[in-house]
């Protein structure tokens, strides 16, 4: 029986109950000095891959609560909770849409941890859609319609040259 290898997994969002690893056992990925589960890893590096505009929301909605909630916010905490909420699969795009509805509306946000449930109320959420759908919206009269100098209509005949029969229900030759 192999001696119990004991890690921990170093994602901050570890997917699995315990963030050991059995390295005996299970498998695993090592990146220098630490160790992740597979994937965990795998979360990690797509997560890298869309930090800069993340970041970029990530400070405007530190900028906005900076001037329209409290200037003596801990923003560790408040990054913390946006982190969360990212790693929960919010989208960034949603979190600094959530900051500007509070803003506008003056609701009452005192405290970073209060965040999130302003993300899952409903009402903000059918703004949001109506925005996303406003901006996506076609104007139809951007659309030209060209005629053209034959408005026949063009087809072209296929024919099947192989003979075909009752054998070639069964496909049976013969």
């Amino acid at each position: 029986m192999a001696k119990k290898d004991i890690r921990k997994c170093r994602f901050d969002f570890c997917k699995h109950d315990s963030r050991e690893i059995d390295t005996s056992i299970e498998l695993y990925v090592r990146d220098g000095n630490a160790y992740y589960h597979e994937d965990c890893y795998e979360s990690k590096k797509n997560n890298d891959a869309k930090t800069d505009k993340q970041k970029a929301d990530i400070q405007l909605i530190k900028d906005l609560w900076y001037i329209h909630i409290s200037d003596t916010v801990v923003f560790s905490q408040l990054v913390s909770e946006l982190n969360k909420l990212i790693a929960r699969g919010i989208d960034s795009d949603y979190l600094v849409f959530v900051m500007k509805y509070i803003v506008n509306h003056n609701l009452n946000l005192h405290y970073p941890a209060g965040f999130k449930y302003f993300v899952d109320r409903y009402e903000i959420k059918q703004e949001y859609e109506k925005r996303k759908l406003a901006k996506n919206k076609v104007d139809i009269q951007s659309f030209k319609i060209e005629k053209r100098e034959n408005d026949e209509p063009q087809f072209k005949a296929v024919t099947n040259n192989k003979p075909s029969g009752f054998g070639d229900i069964f496909k049976r030759k013969g």
